[in-house]
């Protein structure tokens, strides 16, 4: 159905130019006006999903004096189709009759063929009991009865075949005949436009508006070139549109802005303090632990690079990605691949390891946003020169934000956590406090042909009640590096071919008598 709607759509003016946002896009068709004033031209078929307070219009070197959008029924668009259907399946079922017809006589010429062949029989059964049996007559009866069965069977054959193509067609005309009386109930917009420019010239009109069902997401491709410091980002664009009409061979360009976003600022509400009497409870001491996901290794083959870059053009606070090449994005919401650009980022790499999270190290690289376009929320295909290592979400990066991409596991380096000491004891005067200490042991191993850097990140604990102190143990190896915001210790484990290493970590943690430390 969608198919035969579209062909009408584009034969009675079809879009020349779209803007695909994140959640919509924005429609522009033109057409030639030969000037003179208040000229009304008729803008048809547009879908149901445009909306009508976006209709906008404008014609070059005049003015727009009117436009009436209207929401019609397309019965009067469908009619003569639905006839030459209805026709058409009228005489396929008389030829349908006639075949049936023909079948009938074919199965009695095949009944009367068995009857030669019993006579036959009777005949050459009569022939056996003389002296001097006639073996040509046996031969003729034989050949008449087997001719007539070969010849019933041939034809038997031929009128089944055409009646099995003739039920098909038949199949295919009433579905297309269910099509057209579907769409003949559907609505569509007809925009009517008046404008005036100065006689004896050619204008161009264009008229543009909103439609829903149509976005794009971008899906990325990270190539690490880890020897030359730098990562190859490639974006493509999976467009999506179900607008019911195809945009065939239109200008497209690919916007970063939401219009659906809403662009004023909040206000601020009155803020009242209040108060009211609780009881006196006893502080429990919890732990929070923190969730890290990870990537997950994907399947997928590489995509070819089969189109130019688009060009990148400043909205202010969005950029719109111009496809240099005319595209064609089916009316049926199948998705659509372009190509939108590529970027080689400077990158900083280094293997990281969290033993408490999962005893592995990651390939990380730290990159800065260099495409002329922000990086909106997408997929990333990370591949290194193995092939695909992972896939994971992305989130949004502004021109010139810092983000952070894992190239997958190093399968050469090992690594393993120890728990050494985890165990509470009460210390200070007449027992004050609880005292709760912790150590840990790692080790991390190279079996790789080549020397290497680890960078090992294990969190200390962060307190927000000022009567509660944390503080690193002596045990600690040092040169570590340890951020007070977030608590994280990281050291950077230098690793020869084949080497072996140990990291130890203890810490403690002191709680007034007064907290229930059952949530440790």
């Amino acid at each position: 159905m969608n198919a035969l709607v579209l062909v009408i759509l584009a034969s009675t003016g079809a879009p020349d130019r779209v803007v695909v946002f994140p959640d919509r896009a924005q429609v522009t068709r033109v057409t030639a006006l030969t000037c003179g004033a208040r000229v009304p031209v008729d803008f048809e078929n547009i879908p149901p999903s445009a909306t009508q307070d976006s209709f906008r219009a404008r014609v070059t070197g005049g003015s727009i004096d009117g436009m009436r959008a209207e929401l019609v029924r397309r019965e009067k668009e469908f009619s003569p189709k639905a006839e030459a259907l209805v026709k058409a399946l009228e005489a396929l079922q008389l030829e349908l009759e006639n075949t049936g017809d023909q079948l009938s006589r074919v199965q009695t010429q095949t009944k009367v063929g068995r009857q030669y062949t019993e006579i036959a029989v009777q005949l050459v059964s009569r022939e056996m009991a003389t002296e001097r049996p006639d073996l040509k007559s046996w031969q003729l009866a034989f050949d008449t009865s087997l001719g007539s069965s070969l010849t019933a069977a041939k034809q038997t054959s031929e009128v089944n075949a055409k009646l099995r193509e003739l039920r098909l067609k038949e199949e295919e005309l009433r579905r297309q005949l269910d099509e057209v009386r579907i769409a003949q109930n559907k609505q569509s917009w007809t925009v009517e436009v008046l404008a005036s420019c100065p006689p004896g010239k050619t204008a161009e009109l264009a008229l543009t508006y909103l439609v829903g069902g149509a976005s794009w997401t971008p899906v990325y491709e990270a190539r690490a070139d880890e020897s030359g410091g730098a990562v190859d980002l490639s974006t493509w664009a999976t467009i999506h549109q179900g607008t019911g009409e195809d945009w065939n061979q239109v200008e497209l360009t690919l916007s970063t802005a939401v219009p659906s976003q809403n662009a004023t600022p909040p206000d601020l509400k009155v803020l009242k303090v209040t108060a009211y009497e609780k009881a006196v409870e006893k502080k429990v001491l919890v732990r929070r632990d923190e969730f890290v996901e990870r990537a997950e290794t994907g399947s997928g083959g590489e995509a070819a690079n089969t189109g130019g870059q688009a060009v990148a053009k400043s909205q202010g606070l969005s950029v719109q990605l111009l496809v240099p090449e005319k595209s064609k994005v089916p009316g049926d919401n199948a998705p659509v691949r372009l190509f939108v650009g590529k970027t080689k980022m400077k990158a900083k790499f280094e293997l990281r390891t969290m033993p408490k999270v999962m005893p592995v190290a990651f390939r990380v690289a730290e990159l800065t946003n260099q495409a002329a376009w922000p990086l909106l929320a997408g997929r990333v295909d990370a591949f290194r020169s193995t092939g695909l290592v992972g896939r994971y979400p992305l989130e949004r990066v502004p021109q010139g934000g810092a983000f952070t991409l894992t190239f997958g596991v190093e399968e050469a380096v090992r690594v393993k956590r120890t728990v050494m000491e985890e165990l509470k004891r009460d210390t200070g005067l007449f027992n004050g406090n609880k005292r709760f200490t912790y150590a840990y042991a790692f080790e991390v191993a190279n079996y790789g042909k080549t020397a290497i850097d680890v960078a090992l990140a294990e969190h200390l604990p962060v307190s927000e009640m000022n009567d509660i102190l944390v503080a690193v143990g002596e045990k600690t190896t040092a040169g570590y590096q340890l951020d007070p915001k977030d608590g994280i210790a990281k050291w950077k484990v230098s690793l020869k071919a084949g080497e072996k290493k140990k990291v130890d970590f203890a810490f403690r943690v002191d709680v007034p008598s007064s907290y229930d430390t059952g949530g440790l």
